[in-house]
């Protein structure tokens, strides 16, 4: 298998950036990746999973009603409904599909 290939499939499949650390030997351009999607997905659970933790709270002691309106509107004051999360999935989605196109188009390292 052309490392090409397994180094786009190292970043579908896995984390994007990580065929250019493993496979194709350019840290740079792989951090390039990582980095971005590692500090969005960061930020994605550090406010979301605390969130869904109350949330649960609620929804088990009654005092949430387990209709997706009122659970929508919760999101939503807890600030998990405006433009931070959207961005950072936007981020996200962006450096996966470039980790993966870039990988394709880009060759190894000469070995020395």
């Amino acid at each position: 298998m052309k490392p090409s290939i397994k180094a786009a499939l190292w970043s579908a499949l896995a984390f994007p950036g990580l065929g250019h650390l493993l496979v194709l030997r350019r840290p740079l351009r792989g951090c390039a990746f990582l980095l971005p999607t590692a500090l969005a997905w960061a930020y994605l659970l550090g406010h979301l999973l605390p969130l869904l933790n109350t949330l649960s709270e609620q929804l088990a002691n009654g005092s949430l009603a387990p209709d997706p309106e009122q659970i929508a509107q919760r999101v939503t004051e807890a600030g998990m409904g405006g433009a931070g999360p959207g961005v950072a999935l936007a981020v996200c989605t962006v450096c996966w599909i470039g980790s993966v196109a870039d990988s394709f188009l880009a060759s190894p390292r000469p070995q020395p």
